[in-house]
């Protein structure tokens, strides 16, 4: 359940000292914590103390030396959150306007991932409109935000601005991660990989599915406190991977076929290999069974995730396959994603709505399934 790569943004800010603890809490938590840090909060809390809490060196500089890689580009490659905690007026002011100048800034631009900030300042400045206007440009573009509290500030005065205590900012993050469980209690069977059809003994027809989206499905359910069924689809034809299915779907909530089951199947398998010293070799083919259809008329209640990769026509392609099926969401993508670490998607439900993901990591893929999932679910 934990096990993320967080970055944690500091800004110099008087609050920044209270960062130390949190980088602290999620370490404990089993996180790989990176710390970066601008000029000005290094003057208020010494690299060194993030360094003995993160067990990571800091960074604190936008070159990296010799031939190592950009640090604003490597920083952020494979991390789940961006934490900017606390987040000063200057640096929001910086953000919501694109300015990137030092090695915060540039590496924030950069990542990809779901973002959190935690303004922290004197209350005059937090409730000034130009910083009212940064924020809400910064929850415009995505990012969420941890009001800030009301009570004693550091200049000596009461009023809203102030750091709040860790403890909120480690349940936002949970959130954030999918580590709130708000698939618990649900029982989800997930289909990855491509089905293989027997041509003879030996041969088979197959696709060139790589199942790496099925496994982000499993991992983000097993995220999401879900209890996960996975079934490798290469392991089955079309009907071993029916009756496989067929074997859990009644004790399931959810069903989502991210396998890529083949559409045809051989009218009639060799019993022995075909010899391969004819010049030209003809086989019939014949239409295979349509699971998604099938299991659509099967149940009773359980929600239905499907899948459509397409050449030509993603969209229109994917509200025809969510009707004719009878789904409750369908995961449209390229034929591109196939075997590709990242995939761009688009989510269609039954009620309409559109969602469009794009070029993501597999895994955030499947994050966002899940979420849809669960809001479905939860009404």
């Amino acid at each position: 359940m934990r096990g993320k790569k967080i970055i944690v943004g500091v800004t110099g800010g008087i609050a920044c000292y209270k960062a130390v603890g949190l980088v602290s809490f999620l370490k404990k938590s089993g996180h790989d914590v990176q710390v970066v840090m601008t000029e000005n909060a290094a003057r208020f809390v010494a690299p060194l103390t993030f360094r003995a809490v993160s067990r990571r060196p800091v960074c604190s500089e936008a070159f990296a030396p010799g031939d190592a890689p950009v640090p604003h580009i490597a920083l952020v490659e494979d991390a789940a959150l961006f934490v900017l905690a606390p987040a000063t007026a200057n640096t929001i002011a910086k953000l919501a306007n694109g300015l990137a100048d030092n090695i915060l800034t540039t590496s924030f631009l950069a990542a990809q991932c779901p973002k959190l900030l935690v303004p922290a300042m004197n209350a005059n400045m937090y409730a000034n409109k130009l910083t009212q206007i940064n924020l809400q440009k910064l929850r415009d573009s995505g990012c969420v935000l941890i009001e800030p509290e009301t009570g004693y500030l550091a200049c000596g005065t009461q009023g809203t601005g102030r750091y709040p205590d860790n403890q909120v900012i480690v349940r936002k993050i949970d959130e954030l991660l999918g580590l709130t469980e708000k698939l618990r209690g649900k029982k989800i069977l997930i289909t990855g990989g491509g089905t293989r059809e027997p041509l003879d003994s030996v041969r088979v027809l197959a696709n060139n599915s790589s199942g790496k989206m099925g496994l982000a499905l499993a991992e983000a359910a097993e995220q999401a406190g879900a209890d996960v069924v996975y079934i490798d689809a290469s392991a089955y034809d079309v009907q071993g991977l029916q009756e496989k299915i067929a074997e859990h779907f009644a004790a399931v909530d959810v069903l989502i076929m991210a396998a890529a089951v083949a559409d045809y199947r051989a009218a009639r398998v060799s019993p022995v290999k075909i010899k391969s010293g004819q010049e030209r070799l003809t086989i019939e083919l014949t239409k295979t069974a349509d699971l998604l259809k099938y299991f659509a008329g099967q149940r009773k209640g359980q929600y239905l995730v499907g899948f459509a990769l397409e050449s030509t026509a993603l969209r229109e392609n994917a509200e025809k396959k969510l009707k004719e099926k009878g789904l409750d969401l369908i995961v449209a993508n390229a034929v591109s994603a196939l075997g590709s670490n990242e995939s761009t998607a688009i989510l269609l439900d039954k009620h309409g709505k559109i969602e469009t993901l794009e070029l993501l990591p597999k895994i955030k893929v499947a994050e966002k399934i899940m979420e849809r999932i669960a809001a479905d679910m939860h009404g």
